[in-house]
């Protein structure tokens, strides 16, 4: 089956000719050239130079064997044909080669909506080899690094020689679960080999198996559904029904309008409270800041990297900072950093620097610090007379620049 493989770097390559276009265009060094001077020098390439010291490899089968693997990219990889797989990791283990892949549009027949992540053995190194059986268990793992035990699949003997193993998850209830964090998932493969003459047992996961929490979903419901609703929030002829307790509990300017309503000892609080929003707030930005303030998550079509996706991300900034929403401004700045493109990196940068956003702004000087991509930019007009607009960006762009240059000329 084919494979996505990062690309490899030629120890050949050249550094690229520099024109005389001006200073600014002397100082550029594109990504790859320096990649490429790199690997010349150290004879290393990109995935050599980063992988570990001394790689799992034994002339014998361990007891067992465990590795964490982190699939990044979901959003994207949802395009990948059915069928198809990415390469997340390769190892060794006992003078053979295994790969870890990721099925993101099913792996056979019968995985319709589902993704999976399977372990298999390189069988073409030695097809005349001894059989390999081991038990094997994947896990989907949550923030704190431990098992969720509705998505647990082992199986007991696999023949490894002849077949591959791996955990099938309805996407469905994976993008629902809350467990698809920072546009990804991380799993952990076990394997115990049955043949190494240590017995080949899995270590039992003790205890009950809880479920993982759902109270963000009986609190979007509550919202939905305007159940025991107090609040009455008014916008552009928009009326939201909101709980009380629960504004004041997760923003402090929405717990001082709502204490200052009820101030008045003399007067019993009314029923439903009045709140107004400011007129240059869309009513869908303030849905989505309600949305967020009882379920701690960006709403679901805020998730791609779609331009609809980080407009939205820059005006629900904008909205959370006037209510003190801290967590909620950085999960915004995160989702326009995995959206900057060469088409987006002006207004994006402009964004960040009017707003404090540093990550954010150092993605696209990043992003713009690439000599192809800076001359992509200078192809359009709007995008790039926004950038020069902007004086303090186009001084620190030019900084990083020259010293990304000054450093590269005197490493080689």
């Amino acid at each position: 089956m084919p494979t996505a493989r990062l690309p490899q770097t030629s120890s050949s390559e050249r550094l690229p000719q520099m024109e005389p276009k001006g200073l600014l265009s002397m100082t550029m060094v594109s990504f790859s050239a320096v990649t490429a001077a790199v690997t010349a020098v150290t004879g290393l390439t990109a995935e050599a130079r980063y992988a570990p010291r001394r790689p799992y490899a034994v002339s014998a089968l361990p007891e067992t064997v465990s590795h964490l693997v982190r699939i990044g990219g979901y959003s994207r990889a949802k395009k990948v044909p059915n069928g198809k797989f990415v390469e997340a990791r390769r190892f060794t283990v006992g003078g053979r080669t295994w790969f870890i892949r990721f099925y993101p549009n099913r792996h056979g027949p019968g995985e319709a909506g589902a993704v999976s992540v399977y372990v298999g053995m390189d069988c073409c190194e030695d097809a005349n080899g001894p059989t390999v059986v081991a038990n094997v268990r994947f896990s989907l793992l949550d923030c704190d690094g431990k098992p969720v035990p509705t998505f647990v699949e082992a199986m007991s003997g696999v023949d490894f020689s002849e077949n591959d193993f791996g955990m099938k998850m309805k996407r469905r209830e994976l993008e629902a679960s809350g467990h698809l964090r920072g546009d990804g998932f991380t799993v952990r493969c076990e394997l115990a080999f049955v043949n190494s003459g240590a017995g080949g047992h899995l270590k039992e996961e003790r205890g009950v198996k809880v479920p993982p929490s759902n109270l963000h979903r009986h609190l979007a419901d509550l919202l939905r559904q305007k159940q025991g609703g107090d609040v009455s929030i008014v916008g552009q002829g928009k009326t939201f029904t909101a709980h009380g307790w629960m504004l004041a509990a997760r923003s402090p300017v929405m717990a001082a309008e709502l204490s200052s309503h009820h101030d008045d000892a003399n007067n019993p609080p009314p029923p439903t409270t009045l709140l107004r929003v400011d007129d240059d707030m869309e009513p869908e930005v303030f849905g989505a800041l309600l949305h967020f303030i009882y379920t701690d998550t960006l709403p679901p079509d805020m998730t791609t990297k779609e331009a609809a996706a980080a407009a939205m991300a820059a005006r629900l900034h904008v909205a959370a900072g006037r209510y003190g929403m801290e967590r909620l401004q950085l999960m915004c700045e995160d989702a326009l950093c995995r959206s900057v493109s060469v088409d987006t990196v002006a207004s994006a940068v402009v964004f960040a620097e009017n707003h404090g956003c540093r990550v954010l702004k150092r993605a696209c000087l990043d992003l713009l610090s690439c000599r192809r991509k800076l001359r992509h930019l200078t192809n359009l007009d709007d995008q790039f007379r926004l950038l020069t607009s902007c004086h303090p960006v186009v001084k620190e762009l030019f900084l990083q620049i020259w010293t990304t240059s000054y450093q590269l000329f005197w490493f080689l």
